[in-house]
């Protein structure tokens, strides 16, 4: 994809502000805060989706996320992220876990890291990832989020 189709947009919500970019066709990253990425600063129609799609999930109105998803990775850490996106709203699940469910159990730390690198939290729900004794994978300010957004979706949500 040229350089001069990737655009960026900063969005406002009631918890802060995101920051979701595009290749044109479909999200390659969300930040939580404002942040350039690559591009052009310029809103789209799949970014204004994608924000509009975390808006309501943040508001405990959508439980899916329907935008399309490119982020970029390896194959090994694009196969976890779909697996991650397969773990069901208000459901957590170990890197050890997912690493089973890739035929590769001992990659459980490779899991753990494809994670904490992975481009488009929320889109990917990547909070639903949690230690073996249930807490975060994520520390500090990720823990904290990780722990209010799965909070949000044990409370009920949509």
């Amino acid at each position: 994809m040229p350089t001069d189709a990737r655009t960026f947009y900063t969005y406002p919500t009631k918890f802060g502000p995101i920051t979701v970019a595009a290749d044109g066709d479909a999200v390659t990253a969300v930040v939580l805060g404002e942040a350039p990425l690559a591009g052009r600063r310029q809103p789209a129609a799949v970014t204004t989706d994608a924000a509009n799609q975390i808006m309501e999930y943040l508001a405990g109105r959508r439980t899916v996320f329907t935008v399309p998803l490119k982020p970029d990775g390896s194959a090994f850490q694009i196969s976890v992220w779909r697996a991650v996106a397969n773990i069901p709203y208000g459901h957590t699940a170990t890197a050890r876990a997912v690493a089973e469910t890739l035929g590769s159990p001992a990659s459980f730390r490779a899991v753990g890291a494809a994670v904490r690198r992975c481009p488009a939290p929320l889109l990917v729900p990547t909070h639903r990832i949690v230690t073996a004794t249930g807490a975060p994978l994520g520390t500090g300010r990720a823990g904290d989020i990780a722990r209010a957004l799965l909070a949000l979706e044990q409370k009920g949500g949509a």
